[in-house]
């Protein structure tokens, strides 16, 4: 009878203590116009634990391509009071600790919801795409041009890298977008192009999110101050329990 009993209340603390969402972190960044081009952000990935987790990216600050068409809308992602276009193009890679990027080391890309983020399913990663909707159900802005994704990945370290489109291999070898400039929304006067801003929200209900400059740790959620308390209440029992048995 105790046995089920301290089932039940363990069961119990589990459940309040428990959040529903085990950890969400937001990250922001810019991307720069320069005379070659445009530049790209690498963040690093150290995946303490293996697991899964979702990756949101807005940035293209308009809900269209056009300022003619029905349901335009702008949207200020960081409140800077400004509108800039990135159009992202994302790409994981394996960090092997060198100071490019390597084709080798390329795993996956990611550009529009469902258009150019194709399925990547093997040991090491498992990339799905988040289905969308006119609208932006995902939370982010345009409809197709932020990437919002599924992502599972082995203990490791990765870089996840924001650029605009398109960034081939060679260019991000050679640490820039070449000949790459943003590009507005058509009809939409005196556009921003020197530079893009961008977010990410990175979200999961098994793994922790700790960020370090351009360092993101993933390790699991630990398990809740609670669980500990009463695993050693239950300790405790047992032993009397024992105890009142010997002396039986």
């Amino acid at each position: 009878m105790i046995k089920y009993a301290l089932s039940a209340a363990l069961a119990a603390i589990l459940s309040a203590a428990a959040p529903a969402q085990a950890n969400t972190l937001v990250v922001d960044g810019t991307l720069f116009r320069q005379a070659g081009g445009t530049t790209f952000d690498v963040w690093k990935i150290n995946m303490q634990t293996a697991g899964n987790f979702s990756v949101n990216l807005a940035a293209y600050e308009a809900a269209q391509n056009n300022v003619a068409t029905a349901g335009y809308a702008t949207a200020d992602l960081n409140g800077d009071g400004e509108l800039t276009w990135l159009d992202p193009d994302t790409h994981w890679y394996l960090d092997d600790g060198s100071a490019t990027l390597s084709a080798a080391n390329h795993l996956a890309r990611c550009d529009d919801i469902a258009n150019n983020c194709a399925t990547v399913s093997n040991g090491t990663i498992n990339l799905a795409s988040q289905s969308q909707v006119q609208g932006a159900a995902d939370g982010s802005i345009h409809f197709r041009r932020d990437p919002a994704f599924d992502i599972s990945l082995a203990a490791g370290a990765y870089q996840y890298v924001i650029a605009d489109y398109r960034l081939t291999d060679a260019e991000a070898a050679a640490g820039i977008n070449s000949g790459d400039t943003f590009s507005q929304p058509g009809g939409y006067v005196d556009p921003i192009l020197d530079y893009a801003d961008y977010r990410i929200t990175f979200s999961s209900d098994t793994l922790n999110f700790a960020r370090s400059g351009n360092t993101i740790t993933v390790s699991q959620v630990p398990l809740p101050g609670a669980f500990w308390l009463f695993g050693s209440a239950v300790a405790g029992c047992s032993l009397r329990a024992r105890r009142k048995t010997a002396a039986a």
